[in-house]
């Protein structure tokens, strides 16, 4: 049964807690932009999620104990007891898990990216409904300028013509 073994309800509740970490990390982190968010967030959830072996000695021998526990957990006992093989091999799990919650990060990233494409786009069609109609009511006025040309004289139908082409200086 779980409750009766202390070590599988441990890492139990370290996930839970993790998981509330990393959603917290993930909505303080709010002002930075999408790319740059995921980036820290893959990055902090690498470093909370990897584990690594460590090995605590005591005044008996027999006391000692080794085991697993979080890469930042082992690293910071690690430098604690002034180990220094415990250190660097729990920092080089750390860094691993850093690097692949980068790239998990990137990963997702980059899967959002074309969501949030389609959703701009989505939004845009009235864009570009309203610049077509434009562009519509300014063939409408060159073609009536072209009818209109025929009927009046040239002098002035090139007149309205640099009248209409006329732009004023911008400050």
């Amino acid at each position: 049964m779980m409750i009766s073994d202390s070590l599988p309800q441990m890492w139990l509740i370290y996930f839970g807690l993790a998981v509330v970490v990393v959603f917290s990390g993930y909505m303080a982190v709010r002002i930075l932009p999408r790319f740059m968010r995921w980036l820290v967030v893959g990055g902090v959830t690498g470093m909370i999620a990897v584990p690594a072996g460590f090995h605590v000695t005591a005044t008996v021998p027999a006391d000692s104990y080794s085991g697993m526990a979080p890469a930042i957990v082992a690293f910071a006992v690690s430098l604690i007891q002034k180990d220094g093989s415990g250190a660097a091999s729990s920092f080089a799990m750390l860094v691993l898990g850093t690097g692949v919650g980068v790239a998990a990060g990137l990963g997702i990233w980059w899967l959002g990216r074309g969501r949030e494409q389609r959703r701009r786009a989505a939004q845009h069609p009235s864009r570009r409904a309203a610049h077509d109609d434009k562009e519509d009511q300014e063939e409408a006025v060159d073609s009536g300028l072209r009818a209109e040309s025929r009927d009046a004289p040239a002098r002035s139908a090139a007149a309205r013509r640099a009248a209409r082409d006329r732009q004023e200086p911008s400050l």
